[in-house]
Formats: structure tokens, C-alpha cells, sequence
């Protein structure tokens, strides 16, 4: 992915204590960060609608900030389309 010029954080709605659980149940070589209060979620639509709960999706930003392709669902556990979607690193 580096190669591609990506880097991965996870965020989730989930207790800093869950996530560091969770980050060393699966060898996880990158970081995850707590949303406990959902401000991310809510900011990137990532709240299944009238259940509330935070929705496993994937974002693909350009370097400038800008959201370049979303997978959510069952879709996003599998990586391929958001390494895929990660313009070529110039320079």
C-alpha cells in the first residue's frame, strides 16, 4: 500500500480498550483510534440509518483530504478495491 502512497488508520466506534484488544488479537500493523462518541461516523455518514450503530466502511482519501472512493458493508472487510483505488504515489 505504500507503494501506492496509502496509508491505513482505522477508526471505530468502539473503547480505546477494545481497540487495543482487538489491535493485538490480529497483529493489526497499523493504528486505530477511538470514535467513541461517533463524531467521525456522523461526519462521514458512517451510521447505519435508524439502527444507529457504526457501519464498516472504508475510505479512500487523495492526499489533498478529499474522499476518492467508499466501500461499506461486507465489501470494505476485503481491502483489494480501496488498494486499487489508491492513485500511483508521485515523485
Amino acid at each position: 500500500m505504500e507503494k501506492k502512497g496509502a496509508q491505513v488508520v482505522a477508526v471505530s466506534t468502539d473503547s480505546v480498550e477494545t481497540l487495543k484488544k482487538f489491535k493485538s488479537e490480529y497483529s493489526l500493523p497499523f493504528p486505530l483510534l477511538s470514535d467513541s462518541e461517533g463524531k467521525v461516523a456522523e461526519q462521514y455518514g458512517g451510521r447505519i440509518p435508524l439502527v444507529g450503530l457504526a457501519n464498516r466502511t472504508t475510505y479512500v482519501l487523495a492526499e489533498d483530504g478529499k474522499v476518492t472512493e467508499i466501500v461499506s458493508g461486507s465489501a470494505a472487510i476485503d481491502p483489494t478495491s480501496a488498494v486499487s483505488a489508491c492513485p500511483l504515489k508521485k515523485g
